[in-house]
């Protein structure tokens, strides 16, 4: 709740970052990379699951909450809006989307500090084991994903590196 809170209700008055050459270039393509964008979730939300033993689930659990709390401290003391134009709430897909997302969380981006987070984890439970085109084509899917936060325009490019 306290995420939700925060990106509708900033503490201090909100940034605004200049768009990098990166930015530009993601441009503005709302669809279909909203999917691609919320599909983070099937991998942060799977990759726990795999975890064989209370301490790895426990010392994943504590550094999660700590990237959060982190997250949450910047999200109070230095508010940075997305660069998401006034027209993305126009589709109903983004309506939905924006409904449940504030603008003001965008710097740093829980999207790829979760997600850089969850694959740390999937290669320290056996990720070896997974096989060359198996993290091939899940890094090509992260990379997608870190695309999609630009190209959503819920994140700047420099949000990906403090995530």
């Amino acid at each position: 709740m306290c995420y939700l809170w925060l990106s509708r209700h900033p503490l201090r008055p909100v940034q605004t970052l200049p768009l990098t050459a990166l930015d530009r270039w993601a441009g503005f393509q709302p669809l279909p990379w909203v999917w691609i964008y919320e599909s983070v979730f099937l991998i942060t939300g799977v990759v726990p699951w795999l975890a064989t033993t209370r301490g790895t689930l426990l010392r994943y659990a504590a550094g999660f909450v700590l990237l959060s709390g982190i997250s949450f401290f910047v999200f109070a003391c230095f508010p940075v809006a997305s660069p998401r134009p006034s027209e993305w709430q126009a589709a109903m897909v983004a309506g939905a989307f924006t409904f449940w997302d504030g603008p003001f969380n965008a710097f740093p981006s829980l999207h790829a500090g979760t997600l850089v987070y969850s694959l740390a984890l999937l290669r320290r439970l056996g990720g070896p084991s997974l096989g060359r085109w198996a993290w091939a084509a899940l890094l090509a899917w992260s990379g997608a994903i870190l695309f999609a936060t630009m190209a959503t325009k819920q994140h700047y490019a420099v949000d990906l590196l403090a995530g």
